[in-house]
Parts: structure tokens; sequence; C-alpha cells
């Protein structure tokens, strides 16, 4: 019995073991293009003999993406290879580089072997207290309240605030938590950073599936700023992917706003098309469930 329960545990590393270095063949062909038994054996701590199982392994799984290459000694991705494990997209690659540029991420365990030179716009990024996020996690976690001290912008003092957490939002520069605002009886997004002091609270029935501005959908439709000559207008166009000159992006109206203000859509712009290269389509369509839009219009 003793043994049984070792070996379990032991079988199940095994497997999973195996596949995270199916993945990171799959990820470097994808992304390299190549791959030899060395890279593997030095990112996942194995024996030759174990790569070449894996490799094995691999091209058995997906005989039609690669080959050894005797000239180069190694393992080339094919013309007919169509990735097996990972995600291809150019986001999915450009969001780990970013981990790593920015230190987020550490080289040890990203699967990008070859890296390309590379920085990011350094922009000063809001706090988030550990103790508060962790706090902030278990009232999630457990249903609770917590129980804050709050600076707003809008008042001149710090208030406290009694509110039920649900979610996390990042709206492209600072971290806030949502919740049910026991105070002002509805839904609002607190800054982390604006936080001064936090315990838990007691239980609370105020959920995540309560909230209706986080749950419903809106369209946000942009199209190039119609001044725009036709160069400068195409240009714009395939910038953000734009068909027919407009591009809909989709967005919770919990999060409608933060995505307007980032693309300065959220108050009509005074600045020349050269500079506010966007404009909003359906403004008009979108003021019922972001009623900013229409105060910052007035």
């Amino acid at each position: 019995m003793k043994n049984k329960a070792i070996d379990k545990p032991t079988a199940r590393r095994g497997r999973w073991g195996q596949d995270r270095r199916l993945e990171f063949i799959d990820h470097r062909l994808t992304w390299e293009g190549r791959l030899n038994r060395t890279a593997l054996t030095e990112f996942f701590g194995i024996s030759i003999p174990q790569a070449s199982l894996d490799l094995a392994r691999y091209m058995e799984l997906a005989p039609g993406n690669t080959e050894y290459d005797l000239s180069q000694k190694t393992y080339v991705a094919l013309p007919t290879f169509r990735p097996l494990f990972v995600d291809a997209s150019s986001g999915r690659y450009l969001a780990e580089l970013y981990a790593l540029t920015t230190g987020v991420l550490l080289p040890d365990v990203s699967f990008i072997g070859s890296a390309p030179p590379a920085d990011v716009v350094r922009h000063p990024t809001r706090t988030v207290a550990a103790p508060h996020l962790r706090l902030a996690l278990m009232a999630i976690r457990e249903g609770r309240q917590l129980v804050i001290s709050y600076q707003a912008v809008s008042r001149p003092e710090p208030t406290e605030r009694v509110v039920s957490p649900t979610v996390f939002a990042y709206d492209g520069y600072r971290w806030h938590m949502r919740g049910y605002c026991h105070l002002r009886n509805g839904y609002r997004d607190f800054v982390f950073a604006r936080i001064l002091s936090m315990t838990i609270g007691d239980r609370s029935d105020r959920t995540l599936a309560q909230d209706e501005a986080w749950h419903r959908m809106l369209d946000v439709v942009i199209a190039p700023h119609p001044s725009l000559a036709e160069g400068p207008r195409r240009a714009i166009a395939l910038d953000y992917g734009m068909e027919d000159d407009q591009l809909t992006v989709p967005t919770r109206q919990a999060l409608a706003y933060y995505l307007l203000k980032r693309l300065g859509l959220a108050t009509p712009s005074a600045l020349p098309a050269t500079e506010q290269q966007i404009v909003l389509v359906n403004r008009e369509d979108l003021i019922p469930y972001v009623p900013q839009l229409a105060h910052q219009a007035g």
C-alpha cells in the first residue's frame, strides 16, 4: 500500500512533465523554426535519452511537423508544420515578450529561446500593496466583505467603506477592485493605490452574478478620423485591423469608459485629425450605458 501511494503521484508528475516538454518543442518550432535536444536538456534538466524520447513522441503525435536536419544537426519545422499545443497567435507571443522585457517573467521560465532585442515605453504604475491584495483575494474567495479606508478623488478626506469585492480589472495603467459598495448601494470600482487600510469583514450576500454592468457587453465602434486624407486613413485602418474603415471592439459595460479614455475618445476632442486619428462612431448608442459620455459632451 505504501508503494502505491508513492507511485501514483510520481506517475502524474511524469506525465505532466512530458506534456510541458512537448509544449516546449511545439513552441520553439512555431516561433523559431528549429530545436535541438540540448535546448530540452538545459531548460528541463533532463538527460539526452529522455530528450530523444520526447522528440520521438512529438513526431509520433505530429508526423508532418518536424524532421532532423543532418547538416544543421537540429530538428527543423517542415512546410507542413501546424502547432499542436501552443497558441500560435502573435498576441500570445508578444504578451510573453512584453513580460520578459519588463522582468515580470524570468528567462528560465519562458519558452522563448532567442528573444529579439526589445524594449517597452515605461510609464508610472500604480502600486498595489501586497497585504491588501491578499485580503482582497481572500474576501473574493470566501465571499466576505472588506472594510476599507478609501481616498476618492471627489472627497477631501478618506472615507470608510464596506465593500463586497467580486472581481479585479486592469485599465491599461492600474489595477482596481470592483465590488458592491454598501455606502453608495451599487457596484463600484476601487483603485488599489487609493486604499489606505483594509480589514476583513462579515459574510456577504453580494455576488458577481448580480453586477449587471460587468456582464453586459457593449460594442465600441471606431473609425479613422474623417478629416484624414486617403493615405493616412488607410494607414490607420491597417494599424487597427479595420474592415471597411471600421472596427468593433467588444467590451464590458463596467470597462467601457476606461477603454474609451485610453483611446482618447471619452471626450469629444479638439485635437487635429493628425493627432486624434480615430473617432467614436456610435457615441449616442453608448451614452445610456456610459453616462460619462453625455456629461463630457455637455
